[in-house]
Order: structure tokens, then sequence, then C-alpha cells
């Protein structure tokens, strides 16, 4: 998988909406989960892989906002 580095400088407002809306995106996947659970859509285990991937990126910027504060 290619990697992307960023770099950015957020106000704390900003930050705390890339955080919100990182949690709001990793929820949606959970949410098609359970309903994939209900036999509606993809497979489950792709939308959990999907949100753990998103609860993975959003663990990294919450990690790296707290080095930088350092």
């Amino acid at each position: 998988m290619k990697h992307r580095t960023l770099n950015l400088e957020l106000s704390n407002d900003q930050f705390a909406d890339l955080a919100n809306a990182l949690e709001d995106h990793r929820d949606y996947f959970k949410k098609r989960a359970d309903e994939a659970m209900l036999g509606f859509g993809l497979d489950t285990g792709y939308w959990q892989s999907r949100a753990a991937e998103v609860q993975e990126l959003l663990q990294l910027v919450l990690s790296t906002a707290k080095h930088e504060q350092h």
C-alpha cells in the first residue's frame, strides 16, 4: 500500500473537527456492519475492517497531536 505523509498545522477547532469527522466516519462503518448482520449491504467483516482502519487512523492523529504538544 502506498503511504502519504501529511504535515498539518491546525487550530484547536480544526483539530476537533477532524477528530469528530473521523469518529463519525468510523461510526458510519459500524452502523453498516450492524445492518450487514441483518442481511443488508456488503459483508459484516468488510464494514468491521473499515471501522477498524478508521479507528487506527484516529488513534494515529490523536497520538501525533499529543507528541506535538510536548
